[in-house]
């Protein structure tokens, strides 16, 4: 933790903190669901309806890299920050150093084999007919940024548990940017369709990562690249950064997944035209979720950092301010999809499309999940920040994938069509109830 950080300590500015820890948090969520909605936009606005809900159809897939890259990102700078805070700044340097060569060894081999079974991942992800062909164009280019997809992320959250949070935030906005230019040229001026789209967001990854890169080789940087002999010991350690981080790993992937179902069971039950309102539904979801997801990973290594001095008084605080943040980033999502669905929708459609009438009365609906949704990514971030692994992951499973399979379900086979649009309420409320047991001791 850097000199701000222990002069905020010292002078027991904990809310000043953990805003300095969360706001830049939350942006660089932002940049990364960004990504996403950009590539959405120029496919909607310059290619096709279809191709919009193409994207979508590819989402899940690209979820899974950044979920991938989360699960040793978030146990990494959790175990780091402890490590840290117990004064072992060199084990932290190697522990760092360690999960690099682990990631890019890892990412290598998933871009390779992703590559050979392209064909099979684009059918399972539910591509058929029309959807088949930009589905498969767009993961074709896709798939060799992946090791700068997860490399970028795992650094751009280990920067902050370096001491330099704005850094962060300068580094993804600056990515940003760059990807909101290439599609704009790609897409817009060249005329390159979906392929242009994926390009354009690869290139971005790319610089994210060269550019984090550069901070780690700097002198002013505590957490450096280090030789390092007792490999043995970190592939033992494993295991456990594993699991810290095995929690938001589901919440990350249970987005991709829950994409991926209600996109079969809307196909089956409201037809073709459904995944592309549903496309523009689960963008703006996106944009939501990750800004929960940013406020608990720049919660998640304050707590744990107080964990490891003991210092629960700091760690309850830090705790407290999250759960008020939620509270009032959920009502204002609530409000935002009640009141402004026209808006939403009018961002991928075009005024006359045939299918803003039935967006705007979706969103309504879906909007109300928006309530629960930020808490239960809330609930996995604090048992995993103490420790509480085991906890974390059953709540992710529960709630990224049994109760909103079973809502679904229900849906489409008891209530009428129109009510699918109401699982996500139901699944998140009923994650709500439970996560509250979970987490009651830490509040």
């Amino acid at each position: 933790m850097n000199a701000n950080f222990q002069k905020n300590l010292k002078e027991n500015k904990l809310l000043k903190i953990y805003l300095n820890y969360a706001l830049p948090s939350i942006a660089a969520m932002w940049v990364f669901s960004i990504y996403t909605m950009v590539d959405g936009y120029f496919v909607g606005k310059y290619v096709s309806e279809i191709a919009l809900a193409s994207v979508n159809v590819a989402m899940p897939f690209v979820n899974t890299v950044f979920a991938l890259a989360i699960i040793l990102a978030v146990g990494t700078s959790t175990k780091v920050a402890i490590l840290l805070g117990e004064g072992k700044r060199q084990n932290a340097k190697e522990l760092f150093t360690f999960t690099v060569i682990v990631i890019i060894c890892f990412s290598l081999t998933l871009a390779l084999l992703s590559r050979i079974f392209l064909p099979e991942l684009t059918r399972l992800l539910g591509a058929e007919d029309r959807l088949y062909s930009y589905v498969h164009s767009y993961l074709a280019i896709i798939i060799w940024f992946i090791p700068f997809f997860m490399i970028s992320y795992h650094f751009e959250v280990l920067v902050k548990i370096d001491g330099f949070p704005r850094l962060a935030t300068y580094g993804v906005i600056s990515a940003a940017i760059t990807n909101i230019f290439l599609d704009w040229l790609f897409v817009s001026e060249f005329k390159w369709g979906v392929e242009g789209a994926a390009l354009a967001t690869g290139i971005a990854q790319l610089f994210s990562a060269l550019l984090f890169t550069t901070h780690f080789l700097k002198d002013k940087a505590r957490l450096r690249f280090v030789h390092f002999d007792n490999i043995r010991e970190f592939i033992k350690q494993l295991p456990l950064i594993v699991s810290l981080g095995t929690g938001d790993f589901l919440s990350e992937l249970s987005t991709g997944f829950i994409v991926f179902l209600y996109n079969h069971f809307l196909l089956r039950s409201l037809g073709e035209s459904s995944l592309v309102t549903y496309t523009i539904i689960s963008y703006f979801t996106l944009l939501i979720a990750s800004t929960m997801a940013g406020l608990t990973q720049g919660m998640q290594p304050l707590v744990s950092y107080f964990y490891g001095k003991h210092d629960f008084d700091s760690s309850t605080k830090i705790t407290h301010y999250a759960i008020k943040s939620v509270v009032g980033l959920s009502l204002v999502a609530l409000c935002i999809g009640i009141l402004f669905p026209k808006q939403i929708s009018l961002f991928f459609l075009s005024s006359d499309s045939h299918l803003l009438d039935t967006t705007i009365i979706s969103i309504r609906k879906y909007a109300i999940s928006y309530i629960a949704l930020g808490a239960n990514l809330l609930f996995v971030g604090l048992l995993a920040a103490n420790g509480d692994a085991k906890k974390a992951i059953t709540l992710s499973v529960l709630r990224g994938f049994a109760f909103v399979y079973l809502a679904l379900l229900f849906m489409s086979n008891v209530m009428p069509p129109d009510y699918m649009w109401y699982s996500s309420t139901l699944s998140e409320g009923i994650s709500l109830v439970i996560g509250y047991f979970f987490i009651r001791k830490y509040l």
